[in-house]
């Protein structure tokens, strides 16, 4: 596709209202893409907001929204007529719930479980970030990129890769460098990289020291609310492990439970692992490497049940050897 925001400007009308949706728990990627495709809409003459239907759990998506003033907001069921555009997420993969509206777009980065639907469609799951695909809009327009829009897709990719160590394409590499030299690096590695509070430090330990061990696979469950950066870091932490292939780690709050898987190969894939263990009780996706998702409280089966529910998902997706 030549020019991907032709394509999506030529399917939305200028006379009604557009929403740039994010996943129902958006990260730093999610709102930082939504929020840049809203004001670059915006700059072509439509009325556009950036939205979410679920909940903000990062601590560090909180704190880049109150550096950058980010307008990202909670969208209700009292707004029909919109126009949704959805960002890094996809309703196919059972992580969006849609705004009340018309879906007009989707556009994503992740692998897709199910047939994505829309009139317009730009998915590429090869890329590392959503960001890097709505760096790649901005240029198509031609326009010079705000400096606070550069440090906010600047901190998408670095938190989606973290800080590049992860897979990457060229066109990663190649938003990478041009929003390094628009935006703010200093800020934005700050915010990504500022992750917990000294409780959360504790909860993560204590976590480790409970988690369970099979077969390559770690699971973890913390015990006290915490942002969902925490789950990351106790994840991607257990992952130093020699001897581990996979690390979950999962903790409940009154809205359900929440979980962050993260892999060490393709072999056992993070993506695999949370939809095969949440299948029938809640809603995951990812990318081979890292993956999340959640259970709502009334599904919620304990934390036994949940553990053995990863520990069969993993057996059934890649045996060990």
């Amino acid at each position: 596709m030549a020019d991907r925001l032709a394509s999506l400007a030529s399917r939305l009308e200028r006379r009604r209202p557009v929403v740039v949706q994010t996943h129902d728990y958006p990260d730093i990627d999610a709102v930082a893409s939504a929020w840049a495709l809203a004001g670059l809409l915006r700059s072509k003459g439509y009325e556009a907001c950036c939205g979410y239907r679920g909940e903000i759990k990062s601590r560090s998506l909180r704190r880049l929204i109150e550096a950058l003033g980010i307008d990202a907001e909670q969208v209700g069921p009292g707004r029909p007529g919109l126009q949704v555009v959805v960002v890094d997420g996809s309703p196919a993969n059972g992580n969006v719930t849609l705004c009340p509206g018309e879906l007009v777009g989707v556009i994503d980065h992740h692998k897709s479980v199910a047939e994505t639907v829309a009139p317009f469609l730009d998915l590429r799951p090869e890329l590392a970030a959503c960001s890097t695909m709505i760096r790649g809009y901005w240029s198509e327009a031609g326009d010079d990129i705000p400096g606070g829009v550069a440090t906010a897709l600047l901190a998408g990719i670095q938190s989606d890769t973290d800080f590049l160590s992860r897979r990457c394409s060229d066109e990663d590499f190649d938003a990478y460098a041009a929003l390094y030299r628009a935006g703010d690096w200093a800020l934005a590695s700050r915010i990504v990289r500022t992750v917990l509070d000294l409780r959360e430090l504790g909860l993560v330990v204590s976590a480790i020291e409970g988690a369970v061990v099979r077969d390559g696979l770690l699971f973890a469950y913390i015990g006290g609310p915490c942002g969902q950066e925490a789950l990351a870091v106790l994840a991607e932490f257990a992952l130093r492990a020699e001897e581990l292939r996979a690390a979950v780690a999962a903790e409940r709050d009154e809205g359900g439970v929440h979980v962050s898987v993260r892999s060490k190969g393709a072999e056992l894939s993070a993506f695999d692992l949370v939809r095969g263990a949440l299948a029938g009780i809640g809603a995951g996706g990812g990318h081979a490497h890292a993956a999340g998702g959640a259970v709502p409280a009334a599904a919620d089966p304990g934390e036994a049940a949940l553990r053995e529910r990863f520990f069969r998902a993993a057996a059934e997706a890649a045996p060990s050897p």
